[in-house]
């Protein structure tokens, strides 16, 4: 007589192919299934054999039809939209909201991976407006360990502690990455920023007790639009003060005085376009800047 063979193999092809070893109750299981009149979505499992995959899917024209050996816990529903999705995740942020997006993308639409074009269309496609610094923001995210870069250059997957997002929202994610803010309001930590840096006042400016904002013939200090003539403007303003040539650690605390400093950085840049239109030049000795004739005639002329 001859001995029933434990496992099968099975073989579907059509709308799909589907092909795996599986043991002969879930086999007839299958076939039941198949041979069903519509309406008939799952034949009841027998006992589990030891060592039988966990679950299989049969997909049809009726939808998937599932036979697991055992019983998996209901899912609550997902969103239907990504406007939806938003709401569900109770995203506020930026990154937040881009992450809620991924989210829809994997548990909704089943992506495995998307794109930065993907995650953008979502936001039109929410009547959301897109980050004006999305890049920035995607790279919070990625930070925050919510997503993370897939093995090909532009693609990313959603985080797997986020995979309940779209039903329990940002609420214990929020508690994780902001607990150290209420610890730090408490105990006063929160006032501890980084006090603004004062200026020390220029050896040739010590004994001028008020500086000016205005020059005779000459519109005021704020009215200056291009910052290369309120360059010019705080060398002339040097010079009426007895200082005839302005260095540039010197420039930044000046115009800071007068309402709106040039920063040392900017400083080459912006002289490079007095030095060759000749309304300003430079000492080769300690690179202090002169205001030329030129220059008081350009000045006038504003």
């Amino acid at each position: 007589m001859t001995e029933m063979p434990n496992e099968v193999h099975l073989a579907l092809t059509g709308r799909i192919t589907f092909e795996q070893d599986i043991n002969v109750t879930q086999g007839a299981q299958v076939i039941a299934i198949v041979q069903a009149p519509t309406g008939l979505t799952r034949a009841t499992p027998g006992p589990e054999p030891p060592g039988s995959p966990p679950e299989l899917a049969l997909t049809t024209e009726e939808g998937v039809q599932e036979f697991p050996t055992r019983a998996q816990p209901p899912r609550q529903s997902l969103p239907e939209s990504p406007r939806h999705a938003l709401g569900a995740s109770g995203a506020k942020t930026a990154p937040e909201k881009i992450t809620a997006f991924a989210a829809y993308l994997t548990l909704v639409e089943g992506r495995e991976t998307f794109s930065h074009k993907d995650l953008r269309r979502l936001f039109e496609r929410a009547r959301e407006r897109i980050p004006t610094h999305f890049s920035r923001d995607f790279d919070k995210a990625v930070r925050a360990g919510w997503i993370h870069e897939g093995t090909e250059r532009g693609s990313y997957y959603l985080s797997d502690s986020l995979l309940n997002l779209l039903e329990d929202g940002y609420a214990s994610h929020r508690i994780k990455r902001t607990g150290r803010t209420a610890t730090s309001a408490a105990t006063g930590h929160a006032n501890s920023r980084r006090k603004p840096r004062t200026l020390t006042v220029p050896d040739d400016f010590s004994e001028i007790d008020h500086i000016p904002t205005s020059l005779d013939g000459v519109p005021p200090y704020q009215q200056i639009k291009l910052k290369r003539d309120r360059l010019l403007w705080a060398i002339k303003l040097a010079k009426e003060l007895g200082v005839p040539a302005l260095k540039s650690t010197d420039v930044t605390w000046l115009t800071d005085k007068l309402g709106d400093a040039i920063l040392t950085r900017d400083i080459t840049a912006t002289f490079k376009g007095l030095h060759r239109d000749g309304l300003a030049n430079r000492s080769v000795i300690d690179n202090a800047m002169r205001i030329t004739e030129k220059g008081d005639e350009y000045l006038a002329a504003l």
